[in-house]
């Protein structure tokens, strides 16, 4: 299908390049015709149109993106179908995600922020609007580089989230997430709340920090389990200089019930802000990375 696009028109738009495949549908560079400005068309992929749970889960990311106003959350321009084609449009973020950037750099507490501080105050956002997540994690972060203001980042990737009062969408005994980021009560099919989507990004600080994953493993299923019955393995055993301010604040994110995590995203934004404030200043440039768990 990436290939057959490319030179159509859906909705208007006029698709030029293929970008990315996603677990529901492909990504493609577009513009209107006699228009300059480069934009990214999301296409629904076949085999999910039919699929009513596939459809009202692709619906539901464009209804939510498109009713969330944030700097640091990626707009939906239009969204529709045409020919049974599902699409959504969004700009075109020219920039790696945080998934990518971990393949090529290393972050220090400071840089870490540069990421925290923009996704926790999205999440913030989105949870006072009674939308969950369900799926943070680096490659659901893009960083965009803008000559101005420097680095901005968008939260993106909607297709999972849940809002309050709708019904999840989910066939029974299926879990959503991603193994690697998914919080114990994601694995074991509980009641999610905002306190999930903090845990998830408690992991993504804990490899920002350390260069690792808390939990890893062969297959899917023990990932996931190990985020249930796995205590998480302590910063300053790996990395004995690991600054001891930033370790309860990511024991904190990574409690295993949500009662004994961060109350609002608010909280761990500023919460890790402080800690890294009773670090010596020099301390907070260093990159604690460690050996990637075998």
């Amino acid at each position: 299908m990436t290939d057959k696009l490319v030179g159509q028109q859906i909705g208007g738009y006029l698709i030029e390049q293929h970008l990315a495949e996603g677990g529901m549908g492909s990504v493609y560079l577009c513009r209107r015709p006699g228009s300059q400005e480069a934009l990214a068309i999301k296409i629904m992929l076949p085999e999910h149109t039919e699929d009513g749970e596939y459809r009202e889960r692709f619906e539901r990311e464009a209804k939510t993106m498109q009713a969330l106003r944030h700097p640091h959350i990626m707009p939906v321009q239009a969204w529709g179908e045409e020919n049974g084609v599902l699409y959504l449009v969004m700009p075109y973020v020219r920039g790696p995600s945080v998934f990518d950037l971990l393949g090529r750099r290393r972050f220090s507490p400071l840089t870490a922020w540069q990421i925290l501080n923009p996704v926790a105050q999205a999440l913030e956002y989105a949870h006072g609007r009674g939308i969950i997540h369900r799926d943070i994690k680096p490659g659901n972060m893009l960083v965009e580089a803008r000559s101005d203001t420097g680095n901005h980042l968008y939260l993106v990737d909607f297709g999972l989230s849940k809002v309050a009062g709708m019904k999840t969408l989910t066939r029974s005994g299926v879990s959503l997430g991603t193994p690697y980021y998914m919080s114990p009560e994601q694995v074991l099919a509980k009641r999610i709340s905002p306190q999930t989507d903090l845990y998830s990004l408690g992991v993504v600080l804990y490899e920002l920090l350390l260069g690792r994953l808390p939990y890893t493993g062969d297959k899917a299923y023990d990932i996931a389990l190990n985020h249930v019955r796995e205590p998480v393995p302590l910063p300053h055993t790996l990395r004995p200089d690991f600054p001891r301010p930033l370790e309860p604040v990511l024991l904190r994110a990574l409690a295993k019930d949500p009662r004994d995590r961060f109350r609002s995203a608010e909280e761990f934004r500023l919460e890790y802000a402080q800690a890294v404030q009773a670090i010596e200043p020099e301390a907070r440039k260093i990159e604690y990375w460690v050996q990637p768990a075998q």
